[in-house]
């Protein structure tokens, strides 16, 4: 069993300090529609009449089509969208800004199409700032140690790109009793249907544990081997200190379902093999949003 993926960054840099970050994150909704500006050979065509849509990158991707596995759908339900965006730089103005995109299992062998429309996004942001401003993006595939590789911009499957694994992650992982969560995009996690406004660990846990069994049971080649209950009791051992994490809505938008949990926290009394599965999950954000930006977060272990 494991789940493949890659990470591919672009790092933009501008002449004039803009607000490179807000821009950016304002137009992650609108990544399925350049995604299959990317791919599609028949755009003149309605996607659900499509005579393609069976073949299509997009279609298939996107659709979120339920598992022939009964035991699946009854463990997991709907199935997560394969990949992860995000943005990661100042919230002002700045002259540095990253935005990265983790494409996750099966859909790995489309990677040429989500690179292609990560890049007309960018590009379509970068050329739109007012003033005009004179810029220059570069493209890497990163590493499990995060060291960019350049690949080319130009590539429809880009040279370079390093697949991951999943299993990798969580075995080569040394074990740490202590992690420092760091939320860079708003984090939105539902208690009991409500949107939770404080931080609490076994709820961020077991909804990261989720998400990656979910991720390995749909596009993976297997679900993983874990006792799920017992690690979702032991989270409530966990202890959060130096919790600097707030619920904010953000400036860059207006709007309530943008608004989420930021900030840092560390937590303590992780048994194994908690903070494996923590670096893992980080890959592909979290909560609510997450294929879409929202919940992207670093974990730091603390030995």
């Amino acid at each position: 069993m494991d789940l493949d993926f890659v990470r591919i960054e672009i790092e933009i840099t501008v002449e004039i300090p803009a607000p490179l970050a807000p821009a950016l994150s304002t137009v992650l909704r609108n990544f399925e529609a350049e995604f299959k500006s990317a791919c599609c050979d028949t755009p003149q065509q309605v996607c659900t009449t499509c005579s393609r849509r069976d073949q299509c990158p997009r279609g298939t991707l996107f659709r979120q089509q339920l598992s022939s596995d009964p035991e699946i759908v009854r463990r997991h339900q709907k199935p997560p969208l394969p990949f992860s965006l995000y943005v990661d730089g100042a919230a002002d103005s700045a002259l540095i800004c990253s935005a990265g995109l983790v494409v996750i299992g099966t859909a790995v062998h489309s990677v040429g199409y989500f690179y292609t429309a990560l890049l007309n996004m960018v590009n379509s942001v970068l050329t739109s700032l007012s003033p005009p401003n004179s810029f220059n993006i570069r493209c890497y595939s990163l590493d499990y140690h995060g060291v960019r590789h350049e690949i080319s911009q130009g590539a429809s499957l880009p040279d370079g790109v390093i697949l991951l694994s999943g299993q990798h992650i969580i075995q080569n992982s040394v074990h740490a009793n202590s992690v420092r969560v760091s939320l860079k995009s708003p984090l939105r996690l539902l208690t009991n249907g409500t949107i939770a406004y404080q931080f609490d660990f076994a709820q961020f846990f077991r909804s990261q544990l989720r998400r990656c069994s979910s991720l390995f049971a749909y596009y993976g080649t297997g679900e993983l081997n874990l006792d799920y209950v017992r690690l979702s009791e032991l989270a409530q051992n966990v202890t959060v200190i130096d919790d600097e994490i707030h619920y904010i809505q953000p400036a860059w938008s207006k709007n309530q379902n943008r608004a989420g949990l930021l900030g840092t926290a560390v937590c303590t009394g992780l048994v194994e093999p908690m903070s494996a599965l923590l670096l893992l999950a980080s890959y592909f954000n979290g909560g609510k949003g997450a294929s879409f930006g929202s919940g992207f977060h670093g974990i730091e272990v603390l030995y």
